[in-house]
């Protein structure tokens, strides 16, 4: 599995900005996960972990007995051992079996999904990894929904690129379908819509324009010049000087459980 918004330096710092901006709801997702639980969880399976912070911030609410975090990307594997030396870190392809672990209780991904080209063999692989009863938490985008042209059209310009190589930029709105009539059972459905300051999302964006931008589907599709110009205007979001008020971001939190 490739991951379209690239593994470069740059990547990386701007899934560090991710998981800052995206953390309070994390917490509530965990937060749930933790309020339905007695005892710890014997092994937790962070999947696409890249960096390693959505892991540390597993360790951090759950205090699982064993945590590892999956990642496809060898750069990031290095990276998150290297961030967090305490935890442990895998190289798998989410979408493989079999797992080079198995028999786990917890099972988390955040801004997964939207990468992969079938949610329902995601979940089909990912029950194998799982024992009878084992707790999967998700969290994914439903919805951008933004007033400022430059950020609208960033939208868009990405959810026609993600269509391209079989991808769903809104994913979280396809969830609870693809669930049904898989061996997980849905215990919780959440949408909950956030107010993201248009300044974080645009410095979340730009980086990941410089990355997508230059791809060959990009290049074919979209016009250089408006490409360029895109990355002026969420620039000057990213640095205030231009400000564009919130981005209405409707994300889809779900919890389920394996039967």
């Amino acid at each position: 599995m490739s991951y379209t918004f690239g593994d470069s330096i740059e990547a990386s710092l701007r899934l560090r900005r991710l998981a800052e901006v995206y953390e309070p709801e994390t917490r509530d997702l965990l937060n749930a996960v933790r309020s339905d639980r007695s005892t710890r969880f014997e092994l937790a399976l962070d999947l696409g972990c890249g960096p390693g912070w959505s892991t540390r911030l597993i360790e951090v609410m759950l205090s699982p007995k064993r945590i590892i975090g999956l990642e496809g990307s060898e750069a990031y594997v290095a990276e998150a051992r290297s961030n967090h030396p305490q935890l442990e870190f895998l190289r798998h392809d989410v979408l493989k079996t079999p797992f080079p672990v198995d028999n786990a209780d917890f099972i988390f991904c955040r801004f997964l999904l939207t990468h992969l080209p079938s949610t329902r063999v995601a979940f089909e692989s990912w029950a194998h990894a799982a024992r009878s009863g084992a707790i999967l938490a998700i969290h994914e985008t439903q919805a951008l929904h933004s007033t400022d042209p430059a950020l609208s059209r960033h939208y868009e310009m990405v959810a026609q690129m993600q269509r391209h190589y079989g991808q769903e930029l809104n994913v979280g709105a396809l969830l609870d379908d693809a669930l049904a009539g898989t061996k997980w059972c849905l215990v919780r459905s959440q949408s909950v819509v956030l107010e993201k300051s248009a300044r974080d999302m645009a410095q979340l964006h730009v980086a990941n324009l410089r990355t997508w931008g230059s791809n060959n589907f990009a290049v074919q599709a979209f016009n250089k010049h408006e490409l360029d110009q895109l990355e002026s205007e969420l620039d000057s979001i990213a640095s205030g000087s231009k400000e564009a008020g919130v981005v209405y971001n409707t994300a889809k939190q779900i919890i389920a459980q394996l039967k």
